[in-house]
């Protein structure tokens, strides 16, 4: 700064400290490199050519180190790279190939890698960076953000309802034949809420599965009740062919989130597609 100002003082002001400091700075440095890099006179202060050559290499050091800088900025703002994401089997055949489409369509220089299962496993140690899952959650090393609103829901067809009965507590599902999903509660029991708390009902029935859309197809057969996400049977209520039961009693826990390891710099890719899939998800129909 003396040496393109001319001036220990101006150094000083456009660097808001003492001009002692400057000249303190200035002797370290000369004395470091062994060579005087200013000619001081009572009227103004200039470069020795050390000092000029000095400086020229000093400017060109900085200018190549914020050239490298800000591309490692431009790398880092910027999406690169595969994302290995899991999700539960019924959700992701139905909404995940348009909004993973358009994420790669927006940011061409990212690769998704997905994996359908409704097995709860440990994604970090299976290498996945995202998880799509439901809450709640107690690993307080896993980051979470909701991602889509939805409900679990106890539906039937009219037929099986007007044949059987509306089940109005949840005790009265232990006289209906219901079709229970074998990964909750291996199929023994389901969740509401009642008086603000979190209880478990007992239910049996003959027809169990470990996956939603076998049972979304048995309910709307008038097999009898089933307990499942919206994702899967939101259409059907929409259209009619199910009729919810016991909404009263709905657990309030339970919505879809992006589950992450926690990092403190989150990378590019994986913060834009967690974003972009909130984007497309919330409201979507069926949901």
């Amino acid at each position: 700064m003396v040496g393109q100002t001319g001036s220990f003082a101006e150094a000083a002001r456009r660097l808001n400290i003492a001009n002692s400091v400057v000249s303190k700075r200035i002797k370290d440095l000369e004395d470091y490199l062994g060579t005087q890099l200013l000619i001081r006179t009572t009227r103004r202060v200039k470069l020795t050519d050390t000092g000029y050559g000095y400086l020229e290499q000093v400017r060109k050091t900085m200018d190549d180190l914020e050239d490298v800088e800000s591309r490692i900025r431009d790398k880092m703002e910027k999406p690169v790279g595969t994302i290995k994401l899991e999700a539960p089997l019924s959700f992701g055949m139905q909404y995940l190939a348009p909004a993973v489409s358009s994420y790669l369509e927006k940011y061409p220089e990212t690769s998704v890698q997905v994996y359908l299962s409704d097995r709860r496993t440990n994604f970090v140690e299976d290498g996945c960076d995202i998880s799509i899952s439901t809450g709640p959650f107690t690993d307080t090393s896993l980051m979470t953000r909701k991602i889509a609103a939805c409900r679990r829901v106890v539906c039937g067809s009219p037929d099986y309802l007007k044949t059987h009965g509306i089940p109005m507590v949840p005790a009265d599902l232990q006289t209906h034949e219901c079709l229970s999903y074998l990964n909750l509660a291996d199929g023994k029991a389901w969740p509401f809420l009642h008086d603000g708390k979190k209880i478990w009902q007992n239910v049996s029935g003959r027809f169990l599965a470990d996956n939603g859309d076998l049972l979304h197809q048995a309910a709307l057969g008038g097999a009898g009740l089933t307990l499942l996400p919206t994702f899967i049977v939101g259409q059907s209520l929409e259209s009619g062919l199910l009729k919810t039961v016991l909404t009263d009693y709905e657990e309030q826990d339970f919505n879809l989130y992006a589950v992450y390891p926690y990092a403190r710099h989150l990378s590019p890719k994986i913060r834009t597609l967690i974003d972009h899939l909130a984007l497309c998800l919330f409201g979507a129909p069926g949901l």
